[in-house]
């Protein structure tokens, strides 16, 4: 696990949006309501926007808040690289 002082790094940031899911929801009536991302690593992390880049731009900035609280609480935060995922030891 990294020192809080490096987290999150943007390498982190990368990796946690690329294992995000960015889904559109919908309306009641069938029409479309924006988009909602989330990191399912990363429990309770998750933003909606109204078009698919703002929500991961959120995401993005929610993630950013998630470590620093996480690190702060001394909760443990998912390893991530692009292409894998680890938990801390």
């Amino acid at each position: 696990m990294q020192a809080p002082s490096q987290f999150p790094s943007e390498e982190w940031l990368d990796a946690a949006l690329d294992g995000a899911t960015v889904e559109e929801v919908f309306d009641d009536d069938g029409s479309p309501a924006g988009w909602w991302a989330e990191n399912p690593d990363c429990s309770g992390a998750a933003a909606y926007g109204a078009t698919h880049e703002e929500a991961r731009t959120k995401l993005r900035e929610v993630l950013s808040g998630w470590v620093q609280l996480g690190h702060e609480l001394e909760h443990p935060i998912p390893v991530l690289r692009k292409g894998e995922i680890a938990a801390p030891a």
